[in-house]
This record gives structure tokens, C-alpha cells and sequence, in this order.
């Protein structure tokens, strides 16, 4: 088995070599007798008209190789070898990279993962995040994602950009606190995840502690972390 392997690779060598032998030794020998042309620029043509263009100038196009380009229209030649203007011998053969258009990208779905996350998996498939819009909802967890513009699904070309949009947790709205004892603000305010940030006494009719005063105003919206300030009487 080893010895028909050894003697495969030795037969694959010799056909590489022969390839190359024709192409670069006697092709030349072939093709050194005749006229000598000037190669035309047939880059950007599309292929058929590339070829066309060439077969005019009595040479050969062939197409060597095929590959994503997001300037180059899909079926247009990118690359041409040898470049134009170059003389050459007529028949000679010029070598033709035609482009397959932009490479597209499915944009994937990233609905509740995590920020950090998201812009991990939009990075490594060729995307960039854009823009981050935050808004609040009460389905998707605070710094977690809640979909993408694009849509999940849509085709996107390398390098586009991808506009994430992400919650900022369930909406709260500054309750009323005035009437309220301060203690008992405080255990409200903590369960909100908000901070009393400074409490001024003042002389006043009512029961010592209670909230005359607040601020934000009740309703407002608040986020987790918010300061609040409140006046009591003393």
C-alpha cells in the first residue's frame, strides 16, 4: 500500500512538472515565432467581451481563477496576467481572474445574547457593529440583545455594518413617595435598584420622617442606579 502511494505522488510530480515544462518552455518556443502584440486592458469587461477583446488581438484568454470582490462587478475580470500593454508573442495565452461579486454573509440571530457576545459573533463572520441603540423591554434582560438592522436572516456583503438593539431591562417610572415614611421609602427604592442620594429635614406639620418632598417627581423614568433626594419633616 505504501509503495502504490510512494509511486502515485511520484506520477502526480512528474504530471506537475510537465505542466509547467509546457507552459513555460514550450509554449514560448511555440508561440516566439510569430508577430508580437501589445496586450489589451480587458480588466472590468466583462468575461465574454474580455475574451472577445483578446481572440481580436489574436490571443488567448483563460480563466484561471474565480473569486469574491466587493468592488468588481460579479462576472467581470479583476485581474489580468500578463498586465496590459505588455508585448507578447501573437497566440500567447493571458491569464484571467473573474470576480464572483461581494461575498454575502447571513446575519445571524442574536436575540438574548449578551452584548460582549454579540459583537464577538458579528466580528468573526466578516460583519461590524455600527451603531448600539438601547431601549427598554420587558421580555429581553438588561445589556442583552434584542435583535439586529439587518433583520436575522438577511444577506449582508463582507464588512457591512450590523445596528445593534439593546434592552435596558424592564422600563421603571419614579414612584410617589410623598406621605411615605423614609425607612419605608427605602426599602421601595432599594427593590428598584435606585439610591437615596440625600435626605434634607425640615420643619413641617406631620409625623417626624415623613416625605414631603422628591425628586425625581413622580411617573418620571428611572433607571437601576438612579439617585434620588427627599425632604422630611424633622
Amino acid at each position: 500500500m505504501r509503495r502504490t502511494l510512494i509511486y502515485s505522488g511520484i506520477i502526480l510530480a512528474f504530471f506537475v512538472v510537465g505542466i509547467l515544462a509546457a507552459n513555460f518552455l514550450i509554449m514560448p518556443l511555440l508561440v516566439g515565432r510569430g508577430e508580437e502584440v501589445v496586450v489589451p486592458n480587458v480588466c472590468d469587461l466583462v468575461l465574454e467581451a474580455a475574451i472577445q477583446e483578446l481572440n481580436t488581438a489574436e490571443l488567448q484568454g483563460v480563466v484561471v481563477e474565480r473569486r469574491f470582490d466587493r468592488i468588481i462587478e460579479e462576472g467581470h475580470v479583476i485581474v489580468q496576467e500578463p498586465l496590459p500593454d505588455a508585448h507578447v508573442k501573437k497566440g500567447r495565452i493571458i491569464n484571467l481572474t473573474v470576480s464572483l461579486g461581494p461575498e454575502t454573509i447571513n446575519v445571524p440571530y442574536l436575540s438574548g445574547v449578551n452584548y460582549e457576545q454579540g459583537v464577538l459573533i458579528i466580528n468573526n463572520i466578516g460583519l461590524v457593529v455600527a451603531k448600539v441603540d438601547s431601549v427598554f423591554s420587558d421580555s429581553v434582560g438588561a445589556g442583552r440583545i434584542i435583535g439586529t438592522v439587518p433583520e436575522a436572516g438577511t444577506d449582508a456583503k463582507r464588512g457591512d455594518g450590523v445596528r445593534l438593539i439593546l434592552s435596558k431591562g424592564i422600563i421603571h417610572r419614579m414612584p410617589s413617595l410623598v406621605g411615605t415614611q423614609l425607612s419605608q421609602a427605602q426599602v421601595l427604592l432599594e427593590r428598584m435598584g435606585l439610591v437615596i442620594g440625600g435626605v434634607e429635614e425640615v420643619q413641617g406639620s406631620g409625623r417626624k420622617g415623613t416625605i414631603i418632598v422628591q425628586n425625581p417627581e413622580p411617573d418620571r423614568i428611572v433607571n437601576r442606579g438612579d439617585t434620588v433626594t427627599v425632604m422630611v419633616i424633622k
